[in-house]
């Protein structure tokens, strides 16, 4: 389903940043817990503790401020790993960058994705997580916007790694799936049925370190068997 455009005044948030952030934060819980459907706009005011008119003047309409928690979670993902994005681009465009420093570059970015979806310490972390899976099921297409967020701020730089160890063009099938297949060991780890299989009731700092420490175990060793310059 695609959702209409957002119509909600431009400069509303702004003047009210407070109150448009708590509508905010409560939508993400609610629409997270409940869907789309299931969760009302006079809930969301009720327990933000704003009136009902509030979310029409920050957002316009139900559908609107279901689109802002979508990019809102777009705008949190690109705060986590845009210093590293910055680095891969910058090494890429200073010169010839050694073979180890183009893998630890690849080991940042597969530690970006730890980060978003085993980090619990991050702002809304469970809610955002929960959202996310509960709108691939729901309206996958809302997603498209945070998709392209990832293609551009994970995927296109880690293409770019895996083409330079390879010699290969970035966009090259092979270099693409491969870069696939090294930045998504960790998102596998942010499905609940996984979790619940590993008898994990709680995923502290210790497990994330170690689930850092094997994924990038891994990205160094698929890295060490690719064929490239010396």
């Amino acid at each position: 389903m695609t959702l209409p455009a957002n119509r909600y005044r431009p400069n509303a948030r702004q003047r009210g940043e407070d109150t448009w952030r708590r509508i905010l934060e409560t939508a993400l819980a609610l629409f997270a817990a409940e869907g789309f459907e299931g969760a009302s706009t006079r809930e969301i005011a009720e327990r933000a503790g704003v009136n009902l008119p509030a979310i029409q003047y920050y957002f316009g309409s139900k559908e609107g401020l279901y689109r802002e928690t979508i990019t809102h979670i777009g705008e949190q993902v690109v705060q986590t790993i845009a210093p590293i994005t910055a680095r891969v681009w910058e090494s890429l465009g200073s010169g010839t960058p050694s073979r180890a420093q183009l893998i630890n570059l690849l080991c940042e970015l597969v530690n970006a994705v730890v980060t978003i979806f085993l980090d619990k310490t991050l702002p809304d972390h469970e809610y955002r997580s929960l959202f996310v899976s509960r709108v691939e099921i729901e309206r996958a297409s809302a997603l498209d916007p945070l998709h392209e967020i990832m293609r551009q701020h994970l995927l296109a730089p880690g293409a770019a790694l895996v083409g330079r160890l390879v010699d290969r063009p970035a966009e090259d099938e092979q270099v693409v799936l491969r870069a696939l297949m090294i930045l998504g060991q960790a998102k596998i780890l942010g499905s609940r049925s996984v979790v619940r299989s590993l008898g994990w009731k709680a995923i502290d700092g210790s497990r994330v370190d170690s689930v850092r420490s094997m994924v990038n175990e891994h990205t160094r060793a698929i890295c060490r068997a690719l064929k490239g310059p010396a």
